[in-house]
C-alpha cells in the first residue's frame, strides 16, 4: 500500500502544473466573483400615483435609514419597462396607507425585502393610528430599555450565504477537476501495462486500491484547505474557526468524489473519452448543485430534484452552515451521511465495473 501511495505522490511532484493551475483557478475565481458579489448594492425602485413628491421622498427617506437596500425613487412607466426589459428583478410602489410589489423574476432578496418594509410600513401605521386617534401633531420614539443580542445565525443574511456560496462552490469545483484528472493515471496504468504488474506482484488487490485512493484523497483534501487557508489569511475571506466540522466535510466530500471517478473509471475505457467527459461531468454538477448561483433562485422542481443528487451541493450546505451558524457535527449529520453514502455506493459500482473489465 506505502509502496503504491509513495509511487503516486513521486509522479504528483513530478508533474504538479494540473493542481497548482486548478488551485490557481480557483483563487482568480473566488476574488472575481465572490469580491463582484460582496460589492453588490441592492437597489430597490420605489415609485407611487398617489403620493406627492414631498410625501414619497419622506417614505424614502424613511426606508433608507437603515442600509439593507437603497431605494430610489422612479415612475411607473420606468419601472415597468425595467421589469419587463428584464433589467430589473422588483420594484417598490407606494400608496397612502398600502404598499406593493412589482416582481418580474424571482430573487433571493425579495422574502427579505418584504420582511423589512412590512416591518417600516406596520410601525408608521401604528404612530399614524395613535397620532390620530389622540389628536396628537408629533410623537418622539424614545428607547427606555436597549436590548442587544447577538446572534451569528439571525444576523446572515442571504447576501452572506450567497457569497460564501461561490467561495466554498467554486474551490469544491476546481478541486473536482483536479482529483478527476489526476485519476486518469488509473486508466492510463491499465492501457500501458503497469497496472497488471502490480496485480502480479506480491501486493494484494487491496493494498493497491487503498494506495491508489489514499493519494487521491488526501491531494483533493490538501487542495481544498490550502485554498481555504489562503482565501482566509491572504486574500481576507472569513473562513470560520470550526476546523474540526470542516475538516470532516473536507474528507467525507473528497471521498465522494474519488468514489465518483472510479465509477467513471469503470464506466469509460480511455483517457481520451475520459479528459472530454470529466468537464462536462464537473460542470454539470456544479450548476446543478449550486456552486454557480444559489439553488433558492431556482423554481423548476426537477432540477432541484437533480440537484440533491449531486455531491457538491451537500459539501456547501455543509460549510456554510459550519462557518456562518457554527454548526457542530451532530447538527450536520445528515449532508457528511449523505456524502459519506453517496461514497460507498458510487465506491462499490466502480470497482465491480473494473475488476470486471479487468477480468474480461
Amino acid at each position: 500500500m506505502w509502496t503504491v501511495f509513495k509511487m503516486q505522490w513521486l509522479r504528483l511532484f513530478k508533474q504538479p502544473v494540473l493542481m497548482i493551475m486548478f488551485l490557481g483557478l480557483t483563487l482568480v475565481f473566488v476574488y472575481f466573483m465572490g469580491g463582484a458579489q460582496g460589492a453588490q448594492n441592492i437597489t430597490v425602485p420605489t415609485y407611487s400615483d398617489e403620493l406627492s413628491s414631498e410625501e414619497l421622498d419622506r417614505w424614502i427617506d424613511r426606508l433608507n435609514e437603515e442600509d439593507t437596500f437603497q431605494f430610489v425613487e422612479s415612475d411607473y412607466e420606468t419601472v415597468f419597462d425595467d421589469i419587463r426589459m428584464n433589467e430589473t428583478a422588483f420594484a417598490l410602489g407606494l400608496t397612502e396607507n398600502n404598499y406593493e410589489f412589482l416582481i418580474g423574476r424571482e430573487d433571493m432578496e425579495i422574502a427579505t425585502l418584504i420582511q423589512y418594509v412590512d416591518q417600516i410600513f406596520t410601525t408608521e401605521m401604528r404612530l399614524q393610528d395613535v397620532e390620530d386617534r389622540f389628536d396628537l401633531e408629533d410623537i418622539t420614539i424614545r428607547n427606555f430599555i436597549e436590548v442587544e443580542t447577538v446572534s451569528r445565525s439571525a444576523a446572515v443574511s442571504s447576501g452572506d450565504r450567497s457569497q460564501l456560496g461561490v467561495v466554498v462552490g467554486m474551490s469544491l469545483y476546481f478541486s473536482i477537476f483536479s482529483i478527476l484528472f489526476l485519476m486518469i493515471n488509473l486508466v492510463e496504468e491499465k492501457e500501458s501495462g503497469t497496472w497488471n504488474r502490480l496485480i502480479f506482484s506480491p501486493l494484494t488487490k487491496t493494498r493497491i486500491y487503498m494506495g491508489q485512493l489514499s493519494h487521491y484523497l488526501l491531494a483533493g483534501t490538501f487542495q481544498i484547505a490550502l485554498a481555504f487557508f489562503i482565501l482566509r489569511y491572504l486574500v481576507g475571506i472569513e473562513m470560520g474557526t470550526n476546523y474540526l466540522e470542516m475538516g470532516v466535510i473536507i474528507i467525507s466530500f473528497v471521498f465522494a468524489i474519488v468514489s465518483l471517478g472510479m465509477l467513471l473509471m469503470g464506466l469509460i475505457k480511455s483517457p481520451q473519452q475520459l479528459q472530454v467527459v470529466i468537464p462536462i461531468v464537473t460542470t454539470s454538477m456544479a450548476m446543478l448543485g449550486g456552486a454557480f448561483w444559489p439553488l433558492e433562485v431556482v423554481s423548476n422542481r426537477l432540477l432541484l430534484f437533480i440537484g440533491n443528487l449531486m455531491p457538491i451541493k451537500y459539501g456547501i450546505d455543509a460549510m456554510t452552515d459550519t462557518i456562518l451558524h457554527d454548526q457542530t457535527l451532530s447538527q450536520l449529520l445528515t449532508p457528511i451521511s449523505v456524502l459519506l453514502l453517496m461514497g460507498i455506493v458510487f465506491m462499490g459500482i466502480g470497482i465491480n465495473l473494473i475488476e470486471r473489465v479487468s477480468e474480461n
